[in-house]
Formats: C-alpha cells, structure tokens, sequence
C-alpha cells in the first residue's frame, strides 16, 4: 500500500492498514515528525517519491495536490485502486490514458462517515487501531478562533458537557 500524505488522514491510513494485516505499507510525507509515527505503526517511509511502475495494489493519497494524486495512480498494479481524500481545489492533471490503459480505479470524495460509525469504532475501541497518537493537541470549545489558523496536525476541540 502506498500512502501520499501530508498529515493526519495518511497516518490514520497507516494505522488501520497495520491493524489489518497490511504487509508492506510506504508512507510518503516532507514533514520528518510525521514520519516518525508512520515507521512507529511499521510503514516504510520516504519523504518524496517518483512513480513507482505497477508498485502497489492501492494507493491513498491526501495531499490535496494533483501532481501527488498523479503520482500515487501511476505507481499503481493493473486494476490497482487508488482512494483520494485530499482536498483538491486546484485545477491539474492526472494521466487519465494512462489510467484507462491500465484500469485504475480511482475514488475522490470527502467521505461519508455516519454509515461507517460502528465499524470504524470497533477498531478503536477495541485498542487494535490508537487514533488518538495522531491528535497533535486539545483545546477547549473556546480556544478554537485562536487555534484553529495555528498549524498543528490534528488539533480536537473540545465543548465543555455540563
């Protein structure tokens, strides 16, 4: 599995693919902390990468950039899978003969998490995944004008329950 990230979603992915038994996962990100915590649930790490011809059955990629979704399609097996959970707001290009070629199946949404609740609590609750060594800092409800433009790399905020 090959992870493109450049934060809190690629971790999450490195987490949950060690959980189920993923054999070889390669964790891409700049950032070297973020790293760190990707070889700390046994990913391979790497801080850049050229496509890696027919490399990976799935690629995530949640960078956001186009240029790292492209990447992430091309270094995909024929009928690899490649989710995307980036937030792309620029325009680019992807190498869509390419894809066609070699029958890449591509998925960019924001997900729909409500369906998916029980399962992916499971995981977590069960102490087989630990989301919680992604959550970088907790502020309170209050604090989040002040916090939220600061760079952190998964800030929770929480409301005060009464």
């Amino acid at each position: 599995m090959l992870v493109i990230a450049r934060g809190s979603i690629g971790l999450y992915a490195c987490d949950i693919a060690r959980a189920l038994g993923a054999g070889d996962v390669l964790y891409v990100d700049p950032d070297p902390a973020h790293r760190a915590l990707a070889e700390s649930y046994g990913a391979r790490t790497a801080e850049a990468i050229e496509p890696v011809h027919h490399g990976f059955d799935l690629a995530v990629e949640s960078t956001g950039r186009v240029d790292q979704l492209a990447v992430a399609v091309k270094s995909l097996v024929p009928e690899g899978f490649c989710e995307s959970a980036g937030n792309h707001f620029r325009p680019g290009e992807l190498p869509l003969l390419e894809m066609y070629l070699t029958g890449v199946t591509p998925r960019i949404a924001r997900d729909n998490v409500r369906a998916h609740l029980p399962d992916a609590l499971e995981p977590a609750g069960s102490g087989r995944v630990a989301p919680e060594r992604v959550v970088s800092d907790v502020f309170d409800w209050e604090q989040l004008p002040e916090a939220l433009p600061e760079r952190h790399l998964k800030p929770v905020f929480v409301r005060n329950r009464c």
